[in-house]
């Protein structure tokens, strides 16, 4: 089970200057991506489906993609001239001694594709390895991995990496992580646990950040406090109601108790479990290692020194660093803080076992699973999936190349409607989607493969398994087409292609999951090889697909078919086992047991709430480690676009892209009817799933893959920065491609907006309709803190009304009727698509258009095929009239905080609080931003996840949108934390608690994100989207700079402090009694009041 165990709930650089609402972006490229400029690595898939086979870490690799140009595609991997960073790394020989002889050089390998070199060290005093990549990247990278294979399911692992950093040797105060998180400037800061491995990453830019934090994060692996008071908090303990008084009932708390309900809380999760255990009977796959919150309660502490002692030793530790950053400086550093205290430890008995291979056919499994919180067919909820155990990659000879060729396979099997699983699963009408677990899985010592329905009949499930076993033997029989592989290798090109922002994490990850058991630790930086072998063996043998799938699916025995049985009340029978544990365990507690709990908890509490000398921390300097300017992109606006009568302005960013170029065209919707508003995201989700008068669905799919990045559209609000000008409501289409292809693509961007299908694929419609409401009804559980926040500050703002409107519960509501309706629900979303397509899609409705690429003819290019788009496009379309339009919608919006609670089937609640704030350019806007960095780390971490048990708790304000909002995340309270909220703000009021050192942190954490690395196509966006030019830019920051602890002070006071906050919490059905009396209004999954039942 992957955690990124120790993420807060902060604000966001999105949040500042947000290019775009991510709700919209479909099937885009992300414009305003931020972390390092390096090429992107494929996570789990060739541009494909990326679900995995049972829990598994989110960031890790499966394959990495070449550079343009490599072998990947045919071609030499092009000569470069070496930075000094890799040059550095090339010149290393194999048993070269470094670090005054601490280290031995293994193995150096150069891999221009990436252009980077990489070196595999040994320490040789305790065995440990450790990987280095020199690249010409100044955000450096440090991780320190151990194998960690659990053998139950208590969360061993999970809660060891919790407790881990909450105090170590040389720093002995409470969470040290946390605190660093605000005296760093970090890219990234996190740990995590996987199956099979735990980490602990960490990125910057600052080299004295990177030291900083290298010392923290060693003395927290290996030298950590582990203190039973840390267990209690972080793990689970027992507490009563009222921690003082014994004769209060007893509960069970704790953090990760509480994350790993919410996060085992949904179908999706219960039933990608299920699979893999079912796949991994022996193995130490079969078990949760992020735990189970019904086995969480019988691990000791006891149980976790052991499982440090034996875990967190260097020889069974892999090391990795990446960046600019001379290597001997870290290695050096690392033996003086950690490694020299420690001797050689035989660790062989940690190595994972293979999986026994069935040897005979499985029956089909039958597990229950949580309800979805929506469903618009009742009679069809049961989920069936099927599972195969494919390639060992550590002891395979030919594991690399069958390895991607599986990437590839699985890309063509699922991704896109000419996929083969597209057309013999969800176009049968059997099922809503694609069973969780759907797709490819690499990321373990032996790979997976799973696809299955989920909203299927129950009589249908004996359908589903036959139409899955002939779609694979019709490949094992047929094979690919060649054209249909070349558009997936297109895909590999343009996404190595891009400059991407996390390359050197990418690499990290991707690392990991074969190189903790002894495989290769380059195995992410392989993709050129192995798709340069796939190539030559597909020219070599006609029959190779043929005959990968008849060794890996038709002749393996070694599959699983489970089906997922709902059970409305699956969460309750949780509670209620869980309730029921507790009372036995409360009826046998002896009086000296009794005083024990309550003296814990006491103890807890005190030490929670002691002051800690954060001073024996590091810490970055703000008056020396960020700089007052701004970072400028130059980007120019003074063209015109011109075709015909037709002049729009558009905006070019000249940016080192790498040969891709990303254009966006913005259409105004300000007068379209507010009556079209509900169907928006569904005109965005559809547009390029239609097909076109020139080709069908399948085939746009097809060339849409080949020539280019993709076509997305979205829907966007531009709010006036000084609150006087009126909002505009517009429609973003935007594409990207490789220069070779923008003509092309610009192309293809005419095409689907002069020639989509709205009208006429009424069948295509009603698979698209079933597919998102089973979604989007599966999606509230798991996104309860989105839905939470969408829904309090609705209430509060116009634009957050209009998005809620189009992608929260109404959404989620209407979607349910569409389907349910069928043809009725179909001819509704087609002539209301249609109409905004004729309203919106026209010339004169151009606001204004972007193009980001490289210097000289790149630029031309796109322009030409910009006007060229311009000149298609219909010049007028249709009007209003009378009718209430978007604008009048948003002018007419009164204000009326909420109080709601919507009861979703789950087991931990997620709350919010919103209030209404000032502009951007408000003088207000600056100390707002920093307050709710202070809140958050210096109140609500403490009140709301140390106290409270919640696994994060946080506050934001968004200066463009003028909200700032409270919120937690898979919390065991309601009320509690809402009165924490209530206490937070009166707490920042009150002169003297906010110090010079919180105002010192918060600035830190404010200037990590807004000075985040953005890649190359970003660079321009916010002034494109949102109007923030370099002055507007400017004088933000120096307000950040100048801010005073008194005008933070002032800000809670005058906008949180004896306010009407907008009150939202999505949570479990148990609290409904409890909210209604605490006056909240109790709505469902969909929205809907659900009034009180009165007994006659």
């Amino acid at each position: 089970m992957m955690s990124c165990a120790r993420a807060a709930l902060t604000t966001r650089a999105s949040q500042i200057c947000p290019t775009s609402r991510a709700r919209n972006l479909v099937r885009a490229h992300d414009s305003a991506k931020r972390g390092m400029s390096r090429r992107p690595l494929l996570l789990g898939g060739v541009a494909g489906v990326t679900a995995r086979l049972g829990s598994g870490f989110a960031a890790n690799a499966v394959e990495a993609a070449p550079e343009k140009g490599s072998t990947a595609v045919g071609g030499d991997a092009p000569a470069a001239v070496m930075s000094p960073a890799v040059a550095l790394v090339a010149s290393l020989v194999p048993g070269q001694k470094l670090a005054n002889g601490a280290f031995q050089v293994v193995s150096v390998e150069r891999v221009p594709e990436y252009s980077v070199a990489v070196a595999e060290l040994v320490h040789v005093k305790t065995g440990a390895r450790w990987m280095h990549c020199g690249a010409d990247d100044g955000n450096n990278v440090f991780n320190v991995a151990f194998r960690t294979t659990p053998t139950d399911d208590r969360g061993v692992a999970h809660i060891l990496e919790h407790t881990a950093l909450c105090g170590s040797e040389k720093y002995p105060i409470r969470d040290p992580f946390f605190n660093m998180l605000r005296r760093s400037l970090s890219t990234f800061m996190n740990a995590m646990t996987a199956a099979d491995y735990t980490c602990y990453p960490f990125a910057t830019m600052n080299t004295t950040d990177y030291f900083n934090l290298l010392g923290v994060y060693l003395d927290a692996a290996f030298f950590p406090k582990l203190s039973y008071e840390d267990f209690l908090q972080e793990g689970h303990r027992l507490e009563f109601a009222s921690k003082e008084d014994s004769k209060t009932e007893l509960t069970l708390k704790g953090v990760v108790f509480n994350e790993m309900k919410g996060a085992m809380g949904s179908q999706s999760a219960r039933f990608s479990r299920a699979l893999s255990a079912e796949l991994f009977p022996t193995s130490t796959y079969h078990h949760n290692s992020g735990g189970d919150p019904v086995a969480i309660p019988d691990l000791t502490h006891d149980d976790l020194l052991k499982f440090h002692a034996t875990h967190y030793h260097p020889s069974n530790a892999r090391f990795y660093t990446y960046g600019d950053l001379p290597l001997e400086a870290t290695l050096l550093k690392t033996e003086e803080l950690a490694l020299a205290r420690f001797d050689k430890l035989d660790v062989s008995f940690l190595e994972v076992a293979d999986e026994k291979r069935f040897t005979s056919k499985q029956q089909r499994v039958e597990v229950n699973v949580p309800t979805d919180a929506v469903v618009p067919d009742q009679n069809k909820q049961t989920t069936v999936s099927r599972a195969y155990l494919m390639v060992n990659q550590i002891k395979e000879p030919d594991a690399g190349l069958e390895n991607f060729a599986l990437v590839v396979a699985s890309d063509l099997l699922l991704s896109g409607p000419q996929a083969y699983f597209h057309e013999s699963l969800l176009e049968s009408g059997l099922g809503s989607g694609f069973a969780p677990g759907t797709g490819y899985s690499s990321s373990r010592r032996e790979t997976s493969f799973a696809v299955g329905l989920k909203g299927v009949a129950a009589e249908d499930v004996p359908t589903v398994e036959r139409k899955i076993e002939e779609t694979l033997h019709k490949i094992a029989k047929d094979g690919f087409p060649r054209e249909r592989v070349d558009a997936v290798m297109h895909q590999v090109e343009l996404s190595a292609a891009r400059v991407s922002t996390n390359f050197g994490l990418g690499v990290a990850f991707g690392a990991m999951g074969t190189w903790v058991h002894g495989g290769d630790g380059l195995r992410p930086l392989r993709t050129p090889q192995n798709a340069a072998k796939l190539q030559l063996a597909l020219d070599a043998d006609p029959q190779f697909w043929q005959k990968l799938f008849k060794k890996r699916f038709v002749d393996n025995l070694h599959e699983v078919t489970v089906v997922g049985v709902p059970d409305a009340e699956y969460d309750a029978k949780l509670e209620a086992a869980e309730k029921a544990k507790v009372a036995a365990i409360a009826s046998g507690l002896s009086e000296e047991k009794k005083k024990r709990i309550v003296t814990e908890a006491i103890d807890l509490v005190t030490s929670q709430d002691a002051p800690q000398d954060a001073s024996v921390l590091p810490t970055l300097k703000v008056a020396e480690a960020v700089p007052r300017e701004i970072k400028k992109w130059n980007s120019d606006v003074s063209r015109t676009l011109v075709s015909g009568t037709i002049k729009k302005p558009v905006q070019i960013d000249v940016q080192p892209t790498n040969g891709v170029t990303y254009v966006n065209v913005l259409f105004d919707m300000s007068d379209l009817p507010d009556r079209l508003t509900p169907y928006l995201d569904l005109f965005a989700d559809f547009v390029t799933e239609l097909g076109t008068k020139q080709r069908n669905y399948k085939d746009l799919a097809q060339y849409e893959k080949l020539i280019s990045g993709g076509i997305g559209v979205g829907v966007d609000t531009r709010q006036s920065l000084d609150g006087v000008g009126a909002t505009e409501v517009f429609l973003s289409m935007s594409g990207s491609a490789l220069d070779r292809n923008v003509s092309d693509t610009l192309d293809l961007m005419t095409e689907i907006a002069t020639g989509a299908n709205w009208l006429g694929e009424s069948d295509r419609v009603g698979l698209l309709l079933s597919r998102r409401a089973a979604s989007a009804g599966s999606s509230v559980a798991s996104n309860g803190m989105q839905y939470a926040k969408a829904f309090a500050t609705s209430t509060i703002s116009p634009e957050s009304e209009l998005d809620y409107r189009t992608a929260g519960l109404p959404h989620v509501a209407m979607l349910q009727r569409l389907a349910r309706e069928k043809k009725d629900g179909v001819a509704e979303v087609e002539k209301a698509l249609s109409e905004i397509a004729a309203f919106t899609l026209t010339s004169d409705k151009v606001s204004r258009l972007r193009v980001a690429c490289v210097p000289g003819d790149a630029v031309e290019v796109a322009v030409a095929g910009l006007e060229k788009f311009l000149g298609k496009l219909p010049a007028g379309g249709a009007a209003a009239g009378k009718e209430t339009t978007v604008t009048d919608s948003l002018a007419a919006f009164k204000p009326n905080p909420s109080r709601a609670f919507i009861s979703v089937p789950q087991q931990t609640n997620y709350c919010a609080a919103a209030y209404k704030t000032v502009d951007y350019q408000h003088a207000d806007s600056a100390p707002l931003y920093l307050l709710g960095h202070a809140l958050s780390s210096a109140y609500l971490h403490r009140e709301v996840r140390e106290k409270g048990g919640a696994y994060g708790g946080g506050a934001s304000a968004s200066p463009v949108e003028g909200i700032f909002a409270m919120s937690s995340y898979r919390d065991p309270n309601t009320t509690g934390t809402i009165e924490a909220f209530e206490k937070a703000a009166v707490w920042a009021s009150v002169a003297g608690n906010l110090t010079p050192e919180i105002l010192e942190e918060a600035h830190l954490k404010a200037f990590k994100a807004i000075d985040a690395p953005l890649a190359p196509s970003g660079r321009g966006a916010s002034l494109f989207t949102n109007m923030m030019d370099d002055a507007s830019r400017q004088t933000f920051r120096d307000r950040l700079l100048d801010c005073t602890v008194e005008q933070m002070r002032v800000c809670a006071t005058k906008y949180l402090v004896n306010q009407t906050p907008a009150l939202a919490i999505v949570g479990a059905p148990a609290n409904v009694d409890k909210m209604r009396k605490a006056g909240y209004l109790i709505l469902n999954a969909e929205g809907i009041e659900i009034k009180e039942e009165v007994v006659a």
